[in-house]
């Protein structure tokens, strides 16, 4: 089994394409990746970044607005 890939705020803002303030401000709401939290260091797991990703695909506006609806 491959070792999990953990990666920082950073690191994850690059994947996603979005700003380190975005990510938190994801946190604090809610609705952003899944991440961990240990003390004060917040890390990301790629596989759930690219699983929150997946889960924001869409294949046309008509379906976007379904499920936003």
């Amino acid at each position: 089994m491959p070792e999990t890939e953990f990666l920082t705020i950073d690191e994850a803002a690059s994947v996603v394409n979005l700003s380190k303030s975005t990510l938190a401000k994801l946190r604090c709401r809610g609705g952003g990746p899944r991440y961990i939290q240990t003390g004060r260091k917040i890390l990301y797991r790629r596989a759930d970044l690219v699983a929150w990703l997946e889960a924001k695909t869409f294949a046309s506006t008509s379906e976007y607005n379904r499920e936003v609806a």
